[in-house]
């Protein structure tokens, strides 16, 4: 009886156990997540830009935005939905992609901010000079 028992728990235990390869069928996370920037900052280029035009679809300005960058990056819409269903299934997966994509927002918020450059108030400096003067005094 023990040993049946330990049968189920080696086989148990190895069912359990979780596969971290991706198919070859489906894109590789850095490359989905490439992919996935890309198509967030199209999205917010729509939102931003051609929202404002009432002219223009906004599904059809996304849709041709879509095939540029599936095109970009040698891929089709069918594999990317596919490889979106493959890791939206594995959350473990799917968390490392949603992570890098954070960590690339982030980047991208902080660049603007290291380019610009300082302006310095000639009438705070001043202000600040004075005050040490006036300190310095006895």
């Amino acid at each position: 009886m023990r040993f049946f028992l330990f049968i189920i728990l080696i086989i148990l235990s190895f069912g359990c156990i979780r596969n971290n390869k991706v198919p070859k069928d489906v894109i590789p996370q850095n490359q989905m997540r490439k992919i996935m920037w890309d198509l967030m900052r199209a999205d917010a280029y729509v939102t931003d830009f051609i929202m404002k035009d009432s002219i223009r679809d906004k599904k059809a300005e996304s849709a041709k935005l879509y095939e540029k960058i599936f095109e970009i990056h040698a891929t089709t819409q069918e594999t990317f939905k596919k490889s979106l269903a493959f890791y939206q299934s594995r959350p473990d997966l799917f968390k490392v992609v949603s992570d890098s994509l954070r960590v690339d927002e982030k980047k991208s918020q902080q660049y603007p901010e290291e380019k610009k450059p300082q302006i310095i108030d000639t009438t705070l400096k001043k202000m600040k000079l004075n005050k040490k003067l006036i300190e310095k005094k006895p």
